[in-house]
């Protein structure tokens, strides 16, 4: 397996998984996520701020790793 590969794969996993925590931490808002709840203000805003962090960076990992894979 070359390097190329064993990192677009690995990119590509930890953009999925990065991705989806970011979608999570957007849908979920706040505290008490099980009904629903979006909490406070401040901590809807840091489960904001979190969650675009996360999906920036799974959006990266993504195309990082399509790029090496598609370079093979």
């Amino acid at each position: 397996m070359s390097a190329a590969l064993g990192f677009g794969i690995l990119f590509l996993i930890l953009g999925l998984v990065s991705a989806s925590f970011g979608v999570y931490a957007l849908l979920r808002g706040g505290r008490n996520g099980g009904g629903g709840g979006i909490g406070p203000i401040p901590e809807r805003g840091v489960h904001v701020i979190a969650g675009i962090r996360m999906l920036v960076v799974g959006v990266l990992c993504l195309a990082a790793g399509a790029y090496l894979l598609w370079m093979l």
